[in-house]
C-alpha cells in the first residue's frame, strides 16, 4: 500500500512540475507582438511603413493557446503588397508543439481582379519541437522556420528568406 501511495505522489509531482514549466512557458509567450523589422538575405533592412505585422499569442489553458499572425508587406517599387492572416491554435508539451491552423487569407500570391483575396478554410497541422535554454523559448518549426522567445523580444526566422524582429506591447 505505501509504494503505490508513493508512486502516485511521484506521479503527480511529475505532473504538477510539468504543468508548471508550461504553465511559465505560457506566461513567457503570452501576448500582443509588434513586427519592428525584417532583414532580407541581400541586407535590406525593411521597416514601417513597408512592412508591419501583429503576433498574437492568446492562452487557453497552460496546454494550448489561440495565436494569429496579421502581416502586410509593402512593395516601394512596383507598388504592389501583400497580406497575410492567420488563425491557429498551439499546444505544446515540454518538447514538442502542434499547430493547427484553422484559416490562412492570403492577398498579393495569386491575386486577380476576380480574386483579391486567396482563402485556405481547410485546417492543417504541423508539428514543431520547443525547447527552452538560457531563459529563451525556441520553437522549431518544418523546414528550418523558427521563432525564439527571450523577454520582450522575439526572433522569427525562415533560412534563406528572412529574419523578423519582433516586440511585445502587451
Amino acid at each position: 500500500m505505501k509504494r503505490w501511495v508513493t508512486i502516485c505522489l511521484v506521479v503527480l509531482g511529475c505532473a504538477s512540475g510539468c504543468s508548471d514549466r508550461l504553465a511559465q512557458m505560457q506566461q513567457q509567450l503570452a501576448g500582443t507582438w509588434v513586427l519592428e523589422s525584417r532583414e532580407l538575405p541581400d541586407g535590406t533592412e525593411l521597416r514601417s511603413p513597408n512592412i508591419s505585422g501583429v503576433f498574437s499569442w492568446q492562452p487557453i489553458d497552460s496546454r494550448k493557446a489561440h495565436v494569429s499572425l496579421n502581416l502586410l508587406v509593402n512593395n516601394a517599387e512596383s507598388g504592389s503588397r501583400t497580406f497575410d492572416y492567420a488563425a491557429s491554435k498551439y499546444e505544446i508539451s515540454t518538447s514538442a508543439i502542434t499547430r493547427s491552423r484553422y484559416l490562412l487569407i492570403r492577398q498579393g500570391y495569386r491575386s486577380s481582379a476576380v480574386t483579391p483575396l486567396t482563402v485556405y478554410p481547410k485546417g492543417k497541422a504541423e508539428k514543431g519541437k520547443i525547447t527552452l535554454e538560457d531563459g529563451a523559448i525556441r520553437i522549431t518549426h518544418e523546414r528550418g522556420y523558427f521563432e525564439e522567445f527571450r523577454g520582450n523580444e522575439m526572433v522569427a526566422s525562415f533560412p534563406d528568406r528572412f529574419v523578423d524582429h519582433w516586440k511585445r506591447v502587451q
